[in-house]
């Protein structure tokens, strides 16, 4: 079963970044006719408004309110003049990734695209960015994006493969988007040694990648790199083939060699220039994400 995206979540703080996603997430949802639901949250703090320049700093909740939804207002009425689409705007007050988290659920989408400033240092290190706490917490899809990622449409997906089952999950969903957009997959083995057995049996873990992909009619590379950073040498790769995505399972992407679990995730949502997009495995709950298709066995 194709994956469906009926309904497309874009947090946003109106900054560049922010209005970068939407921009995303509304060429994707005039392909597949999706619906978008734009959502501003508002910190439990004084407020600092980044649009318009310089910053400003306001206190008063209605004040702050009556802005939020002009600028809520003015964003949709610029989606629809730009892509024929009205997005469904909302404003809450909380916690960033709690809050969208929470509107996700509530409204059941099938996706959330959002921007990512990124993380340095002990913010990075202690909390990490909005954008990853959403990934870490979201009942469904993520893609995440930062400023570099100009070019609308994912034409270069990366589809990075280990020899766990998790990493495997994502073969159906990189075959789906794939056929949205016409793209090419690159098919990118990961080891970490030069170990032969281990070598062999991640050819036969491609081999099986490959095969599925070859029935969809999809143009594909096959690659393999071997490094101690693994995470760097997908982003690296990515770089290379001009990749416009890399697909990311968010929790177990590797029990044998732990990439792109806990820390090193962080860093993929955190730091690359290549919009991601993160999976967690099984799904989590939503009916319209449906694994039962042809490419289970992966």
């Amino acid at each position: 079963m194709k994956m469906q995206i009926k309904k497309i979540l874009v947090p946003t703080d109106f900054s560049e970044t922010g209005l970068l996603a939407l921009e995303h997430a509304s060429f994707l949802a005039r392909l597949v006719k999706a619906d978008l639901i734009l959502l501003h949250v508002l910190p439990v703090s004084e407020y600092h408004f980044e649009i318009p320049e310089p910053v400003m700093r306001i206190e008063n909740h209605d004040e702050i309110n009556a802005i939020v939804e002009q600028k809520l207002a003015e964003v949709a009425d610029a989606t629809r003049t730009n892509y024929g689409i009205l997005p469904k705007t909302m404003s809450t007050r909380g916690k960033i990734a709690n809050e969208v988290m929470q509107i996700a659920q509530d409204e059941k989408v099938d996706l959330i695209v959002m921007g990512t400033h990124g993380a340095k240092g002990f913010e990075e290190l202690l909390i990490g960015s909005n954008a990853h706490k959403v990934v870490s917490l979201a009942p469904c899809p993520v893609i995440t994006v930062q400023t570099h990622a100009k070019k609308l449409g994912f034409t270069n997906i990366v589809l990075p493969i280990d020899r766990s089952v998790h990493s495997r999950e994502k073969v159906e969903r990189a075959i789906d988007l794939a056929t949205i957009y016409n793209s090419k997959l690159h098919i990118l083995g990961l080891l970490e040694n030069d170990d032969e057995g281990e070598y062999a049996k991640l050819q036969v873990i491609l081999d099986q990648v490959q095969h599925a992909i070859e029935k969809t009619g999809l143009t594909f590379s096959r690659h393999t790199v071997k490094g101690d950073h693994l995470a760097a040498e997908a982003l690296k790769f990515g770089v290379t083939v001009e990749a416009d995505l890399i697909i990311i399972m968010t929790d177990h992407e590797s029990a044998l060699t732990g990439l792109f679990m806990g820390p090193l995730a962080k860093q993929i949502v955190n730091h690359s220039r290549i919009p991601v997009l993160s999976l967690k495995p099984h799904y989590g709950t939503f009916e319209s994400l449906d694994l039962s298709g042809s490419y289970s066995a992966f």
